[in-house]
């Protein structure tokens, strides 16, 4: 029996296999089969295009790959949309085919000029190139390529791109049962042996909701104490040993979140700039990456400009 070692030894292939998403799924699903249906009567469409989009680490990467194996297209274009320029992506387009997927992950980083490219490519099924010595341009035909978006935040594309998309399935964060089943679907098919359903267990209850947290982060930690000991059975120590290494929490929390909320706790309230000042970080991150969660988790309340530890904050922290 072939053991794994590594989390992304594994791809999901299928939207059967995608768990905790259930209404992204159907949308998915109704659409596909709409497609196939489609082709079996003969018509040229192609599929989408389509918008995933919410929070970081929900799945939406892996839900677009699942989408171009069950399209059975031959090749797959993935791309960083804050890294793409135009010349980047019209070569993408100029090159692509129907059995192609191009997939653009965080579409809100798409500057104007690409997404202005998109635009025309989805709407005209062209592009348009100036001529030498002329005022006119000529045009290149594109194929019936499948292009899918993510974003986390949508609403920073353009309206005429965003609105140009057929199919738009939002991801939510993962309730504890799900992500069991996430890391147990996982474990299982790289072989991978635990003491208990309670490992399972803690694994997600300490990644915020989110798989990628909980796979990337949690369960391979959990692997890799147990391995470094030579054995082949994650115990509930070794888990328990691996958020000590990480510094994590029982809710999930790092050093620096709880070092916000022992911050927060010395004082009755606190402006955003002095909390980054205390702790280190800038403004930016405080906002984007540490307070979600801790609202999420009414650890933390915003009133006004201020930001207030609340009573459930302050009793995980004494």
């Amino acid at each position: 029996m072939k053991i794994g070692t590594d989390i992304n030894q594994i791809q999901l292939t299928s939207l059967s296999h995608i768990k905790g998403q259930d209404k992204v799924v159907d949308v998915l699903r109704v659409n596909l089969d709409a497609y196939f249906n489609s082709r079996q009567n003969g018509s040229g469409a192609s599929f989408g295009p389509a918008l995933l989009v919410g929070p970081s680490g929900t799945g939406k990467s892996i839900t677009a790959k699942a989408v171009h194996s069950e399209l059975a297209n031959l090749s797959l274009i993935e791309a960083n949309s804050e890294m793409l320029t135009v010349g980047e992506l019209t070569s993408i387009l100029i090159q692509a085919t129907d059995e192609t997927t191009l997939f653009l992950d965080e579409a809100q980083s798409l500057d104007s000029k690409c997404q202005n490219v998109l635009l025309t490519a989805l709407s005209e099924k062209k592009l348009f190139a100036p001529r030498k010595n002329s005022k006119n341009n000529y045009s290149i035909p594109l194929s019936n390529f499948t292009l899918l978006l993510a974003s986390t935040h949508e609403y920073q594309i353009q309206d005429a791109l965003r609105n140009r998309m057929r199919i738009y399935a939002r991801f939510d964060y993962y309730s504890i049962d799900d992500l069991v089943g996430i890391v147990k679907q996982r474990a299982d098919a790289l072989k991978w042996e635990y003491e208990s359903d309670d490992v399972l267990k803690i694994i997600a209850e300490r990644s915020k909701q989110t798989p990628r947290i909980a796979l990337n982060r949690n369960l391979q930690m959990a692997y890799n104490v147990c391995s470094s000991d030579g054995r082949t059975t994650i115990t509930l120590n070794d888990t328990l040993r691996a958020f000590d290494l990480l510094n994590i929490d029982e809710l999930g929390l790092d050093s620096l979140e709880r070092s916000y909320l022992i911050e927060l706790n010395k004082h009755s309230s606190m402006k955003l700039n002095v909390i980054a000042s205390k702790i280190g970080l800038p403004s930016q991150t405080i906002t984007s990456v540490i307070e979600p969660y801790l609202i999420r988790q009414d650890l933390i309340e915003k009133i006004g400009s201020d930001r207030c530890i609340t009573d459930k904050g302050r009793s995980h922290i004494e």
